[in-house]
This record gives structure tokens, C-alpha cells and sequence, in this order.
């Protein structure tokens, strides 16, 4: 918001300098110069109001976009919780086979060591 700010003071220093310059240097009749002045104050208000509007605009898509983005990494994440559980339900099985075989192997091991050394 500080950089808005920043534009919009930008924008009516601009204005009041360039409002100054014209009124020191101008070549027209002070009727046609407070005509030039009052449209240009009617652009650099219409402006002000633009921006102030597209701005508004712009933190409601964000808010909405984090709102969102809130929502699906909640989802992903329950989707990823339930993918690990049944991976890991799959492979249960698997597991305690492979640690009976392993276990069968180092007993086998250790008869084979036994015999080796008599």
C-alpha cells in the first residue's frame, strides 16, 4: 500500500508542478488556462479513482488466491496421508515375509558358522 501512496503522491506533485509551469508560462488567456486546469484535475481525479479501484480489485483477487491455495494444500495433504496409508498397508505384508526370510537366512548362517567350526 505504501508504494499506492507513493504513485499517488507522485502523480498530484506532478500535477501541481505542472499546474504551476503552466500558469507561469502560459500563453493563453486565464479563461482557456483554468479550462486546461479543471480538465486536467478532472483526468488526474478520474486516474486516482482507476487506480484506487484496480487496487481493490487486485487484494480481493489475492486474498481469493490464498483462500484457495489454502484449500487445495489441505486436500493434497489429506490425499497424501491416505496414499502413504495404504502404501504402507500394502507393503505390510511384504515387510514381515522379508524379515521372516532375513531371519531364516541368519539362522541358516549361524547353523553354517556351527558346522564350520567343528
Amino acid at each position: 500500500m505504501s508504494k499506492a501512496k507513493s504513485i499517488l503522491f507522485g502523480i498530484l506533485a506532478g500535477t501541481v508542478a505542472g499546474g504551476a509551469a503552466a500558469l507561469l508560462s502560459a500563453p493563453s488567456s486565464g479563461k482557456d488556462l483554468r479550462g486546461q486546469i479543471k480538465d486536467s484535475k478532472t483526468r488526474m481525479l478520474d486516474t486516482i479513482n482507476q487506480l484506487k479501484e484496480e487496487s481493490i480489485a487486485l487484494k480481493e483477487q489475492v486474498a481469493q488466491a490464498a483462500k484457495d491455495s489454502a484449500e487445495v494444500i489441505k486436500e493434497v495433504s489429506g490425499e497424501l496421508q491416505t496414499s502413504l496409508k495404504e502404501f504402507q498397508e500394502e507393503i505390510e505384508p511384504h515387510r514381515e515375509n522379508l524379515q521372516k526370510e532375513i531371519e531364516a537366512i541368519e539362522e541358516k548362517i549361524k547353523q553354517l558358522e556351527d558346522t564350520l567350526k567343528k
